[in-house]
């Protein structure tokens, strides 16, 4: 059995466990059918939910009766049963650095990416500084290392590049 991320639970809501939760648009009209989702590799059974955006519900799990039950879930990602899903949204290789410091083996700290922008040929993050907007395009040539542990991506850009922007 493989399991999808199709979201995240956010926060608490009310005192009775309940869960509000976002779910990927994409996976929205899958979740409406779900009776069970996964937190941390625990098989959850849904109770009831309450769909009240496109991509956000609250949500009652089965054993999860209190706030500080609920609380131990928070921020954790949620995922489905593949076999739950009519289909599966492509992963972005790169959402995990994002937040993270891009660092210039010549110009030094460049600045946190914002966001990863996806393009048919390449992916690109997007920095800024001092209001400015700058996009590094994600690719072996560039990038150096990929640090978890510090959260930094070190990349060598071509002389000239930052000049453009």
């Amino acid at each position: 059995m493989e399991l999808i991320k199709i979201g995240k639970a956010l926060k608490t809501h009310g005192y009775k466990g309940h869960l509000r939760i976002a779910i990927d648009a994409f996976y929205m009209d899958d979740f409406e059918d779900m009776k069970i989702i996964f937190i941390e590799n625990l098989p959850y059974f849904i109770l009831s939910k309450d769909i009240n955006t496109d991509s956000q519900a609250i949500i009652s799990l089965e054993d999860i009766t209190t706030k500080e039950m609920a609380f131990l879930l928070q921020g954790k990602p949620i995922f489905a049963k593949e076999e739950d899903l009519t289909e599966i949204l492509e992963d972005d290789p790169y959402q995990e650095i994002i937040g993270f410091k891009m660092v210039d083996k010549t110009h030094g700290e460049l600045g946190k990416i914002e966001k990863i922008i996806e393009f048919p040929q390449q992916y690109l993050a997007q920095i800024f500084q001092d209001k400015k907007e700058i996009l590094i395009p994600l690719n072996n040539t560039f990038i150096q290392k990929i640090d978890i542990k510090n959260k930094t991506v070190s990349v060598h850009l071509p002389d000239g590049f930052l000049e453009v922007f």
